[in-house]
């Protein structure tokens, strides 16, 4: 049943991206359809809240991350990337509740300042920042990569984690100028192996390209550092 999988959606976006990412890790046979978010009958039909991602599969359409990452770890077969214990389970999935909820929600709430052109209200960035501490300080006491968020094996609240921390932090330095990655324990080194992971390389690919478009359609305030001139002998 899963022979015929195609992941629709945006790489500008990070769910699209985790969900990107999770396919590759697997090692599953799939497809990209670059697709934009719609609110027309027949795009409601495949994904109901007018959202991308959404998977098709040979049974019908999932829409939502984590209903897609779920959907890729029961159906598809490869390396796991969940823990294999159900206390393990739960924790990742408690790591991905948690960074969807109070690092990707309430930093999302500031896009408009930041990639799209408009202006953040002074109450609204005051109101996102002792969310985000919060997230930041529970989850230095739920992870302690070594070097993955979970331990030892790569998981899908890495790939979660890491596509969401990836967009968050350029919003955290343009706003309060600080840092994600900076407020856990750890992350610089997890976010560095992430980065270079063959499937990391192969979805920033499709990134950084749509997301330079992105900013310059928008008008905005956000600018992209300079890539680093690699030094010659």
């Amino acid at each position: 049943m899963h022979d015929c999988l195609a992941l629709h959606g945006y790489p500008v976006s990070n769910y699209f991206n985790a969900a990107h990412a999770a396919l590759i890790e697997k090692g599953a046979a799939f497809t990209v359809v670059p697709t934009r978010a719609a609110q027309d009958e027949a795009f409601l039909a495949q994904s109901a809240m007018g959202k991308i991602p959404f998977l098709r599969t040979a049974e019908g359409c999932i829409a939502e991350t984590v209903a897609i990452l779920e959907y890729i770890e029961d159906a598809v077969p490869g390396v796991a990337l969940y823990p294999a214990d159900a206390f393990g389970r739960a924790r990742a999935r408690q790591v991905i509740n948690i960074v969807q909820l109070y690092v990707e929600a309430p930093l999302r709430s500031l896009f408009p300042g930041v990639f799209m052109g408009g202006e953040n209200q002074p109450e609204t960035i005051a109101a996102v920042r002792p969310v985000i501490d919060r997230a930041l300080r529970a989850l230095s006491h739920l992870v302690t990569p070594a070097p993955y968020l979970m331990g030892a094996q790569l998981s899908h609240a890495d790939l979660f984690a890491f596509y969401t921390f990836d967009v968050g932090e350029r919003v955290m330095r343009f706003t309060y100028d600080a840092s994600l990655i900076d407020g856990v324990p750890g992350l610089t080194d997890w976010f560095a192996a992430m980065a270079a992971r063959s499937s990391t390389h192969a979805v920033l690919a499709d990134f950084h390209p749509a997301f330079a478009a992105y900013l310059r359609d928008k008008g905005a305030a956000w600018r992209e550092p300079e890539p680093k001139e690699t030094a010659h002998a």
